[in-house]
């Protein structure tokens, strides 16, 4: 990118600001970049890490606790007991703002290979894991290879007990139920991709794929329903993603082929579909399909809701928000709002700085004016440098009057190529937590294990996003609002440092290094609305949030 040069006035006649910047005190381990206000305070480790185990490939997030899925680890928690990819779970809690590994959580009846962890979801005093892989009915009996099943855990003061196993009604051998999991108070959805039939238990049709719903009813979790899709066929995969927020449901089918009239065959296109819960009954109000909805696209690979708003990933996609800038596998997410009851496509969201096989939309999360994005195969750092073979990243985006924009790419503050950081992603409230299923130290960064995996947790500075500074002086910009041209005055003279520009998608516009000086004079070019200037210098730095007329 072509970079502008600045001129720098070292006097002290100027005007005295319009505006005045607190000072806000940040971590010296934050991660340094532009309107950063999610940053990473812990990461985590199993505490009995072993090779190929996996820890981080499923995450979710709920208040104070969080919980990890390794589905090919092989112990019980005393470390005993091994059973090749039995598959485990790790339950974390906030403790005055640390993030520690409280307990180790297995199946009551674990077996060999049964992938539990595979997925996981947590919602208030329950979390449920699934394990796909499974055989046995909830008696432990009547084994059918692989017909997957789902364990509930409850929270007793403190401890997470196993309280339920769940199977489908009409298990069968190979419909991988578990493969998805999620909840959301007294209601929990498990899809099952690889399920045949249709409601009634006919016209089987080859991974044409189905979801249950489970309610809770004073501690006992009953199947109320068998979901397929209005317009199933074979090979769709419904139900390799679902989600469930208050009284409506997403399932995904990302081999589904049609747009939502059933028309216009594009192979593995992707779709997605809306669920209402009608006085206990839950109905199908909706199929949803990207705008621009191509082959291979994969819509619905994830899928994730939130109160009104739904985000869909599209890991296959290729073109940029515009549909243009060809990129194969960088893929792409779209944002869903519910008006009157009837979901709108409302954005294409793409990464700022997408490339070739990124995997942008593997994974999503999306929680009240947040959302995030994971693309494990990405290859650069926060700042688009220090290019390594698929350590993974994530973005972050936030819901400023109906328009999402990138606010944050974030990455691991201990990278490593074949990390595959934002291979499972989650958030709730102010935090956020990301998996990196094949990462290999520990939390001090030591003791190499091959795919023993990690996760890491970020939080929400809880800052404005407006301004912030930690360069030690009373910093001012004037005029803001500004037509172009703009002043920034130091208090004291500073050395070494770094000015950056970005506008609101966090995309980089101009980059300067300055030796010393005292005040800068920066022509803002580029069109109306609003931009980021942030100014680091070593482990301090300020950020001004300016607009342009």
């Amino acid at each position: 990118m072509k970079k502008k040069q600045l001129l720098i006035k070292n006097n002290s006649n100027w005007v005295k600001p319009f505006l005045v910047l607190a000072f806000i005190f940040l971590g010296s381990n934050a991660n340094i970049s532009l309107a950063q206000n999610w940053n990473q305070i812990i990461k985590s480790v199993a505490s009995d890490r072993g090779v190929n185990d996996f820890f981080g490939y499923s995450v979710a997030i709920s208040g104070e606790y969080a919980i990890v899925g390794a589905y090919l680890e092989d112990n019980d928690p005393t470390g005993g007991n091994f059973l090749e990819n039995a598959g485990s779970a790790y339950i974390l809690k906030n403790n005055a703002g640390t993030w520690s590994q409280v307990q180790k959580i297995v199946a009551a009846d674990r077996g060999a290979f049964d992938y539990f962890g595979y997925s996981v979801a947590i919602s208030g005093e329950y979390a449920i894991v699934g394990a796909y892989q499974e055989g046995h009915d909830t008696a432990n009996g009547a084994f059918l290879g692989d017909a997957g099943s789902a364990y509930i855990f409850k929270n007793n003061a403190g401890t997470w007990s196993q309280v339920q196993k769940i199977v489908a009604s009409d298990r069968g051998s190979l419909d991988y139920f578990g493969y998805s999991v999620a909840i959301s108070g007294e209601y929990a959805i498990i899809g099952a991709w690889h399920e045949d039939h249709d409601r009634t238990g006919g016209n089987a049709l080859s991974d044409a794929g189905s979801a249950y719903i489970f309610k809770n009813n004073a501690g006992t979790w009953s199947e109320v329903q068998k979901m397929v899709a209005s317009d199933r066929e074979a090979g769709d995969r419904f139900g390799y993603s679902v989600a469930i927020s208050g009284e409506y449901a997403i399932v995904g089918a990302y081999a589904e082929d049609h747009d939502a009239s059933g028309g216009n065959n594009l192979s593995n296109a992707g779709s997605a579909y809306i669920f209402k819960n009608n006085a206990g009954t839950w109905s199908q109000v909706q199929k949803l399909v990207a705008s621009d909805r191509e082959a291979s696209d994969e819509f619905g690979v994830s899928v994730s809701i939130s109160e009104e708003y739904a985000i869909v990933g599209a890991w296959g996609e290729d073109e940029d928000a515009t549909g243009g800038n060809t990129a194969f596998g960088a893929g792409s997410a779209y944002i869903f709002k519910n008006n009157a009851g009837t979901w709108s496509q409302v954005q294409k969201i793409v990464a700022s700085d997408r490339g070739v096989s990124d995997d942008f939309g593997y994974s999503v999360a999306i929680s009240g004016e947040y959302a995030i994005v994971g693309a494990n195969r990405e290859d650069e750092d926060a700042k688009g440098e220090n290019t390594l073979g698929n350590p993974g990243s994530a973005y972050i985006f936030k819901n400023n009057a109906g328009t999402w924009s990138q606010v944050q790419k974030i990455v691991a503050s201990d990278r490593g190529a074949g990390d595959r950081f934002g291979y499972s992603v989650a958030i709730s409230g102010d935090h956020m937590i990301v998996g990196a299923s094949e990462e290999k130290e520990d939390a001090k960064g030591e003791n190499t294990i091959t795919g023993a995996g990690s996760v890491y947790i970020f939080k929400n500075s809880g800052t404005n996003g407006n301004s912030e500074n930690t360069l030690g002086n009373s910093l001012t910009v004037f005029p803001n609002p500004t037509k172009g041209q703009l002043t920034i005055d130091f208090e004291n003279t500073f050395s070494h440092l770094q000015l950056t520009v970005s506008n609101v998608l966090g995309q980089e516009v101009f980059q300067q290094d300055y030796v010393s000086g005292n005040k800068i004079d920066l022509n803002l070019e580029g069109a109306a609305g609003i931009y980021f200037i942030e100014l680091v210098d070593g482990n301090n730095r300020a950020r001004l949030k300016v607009t342009k007329e």
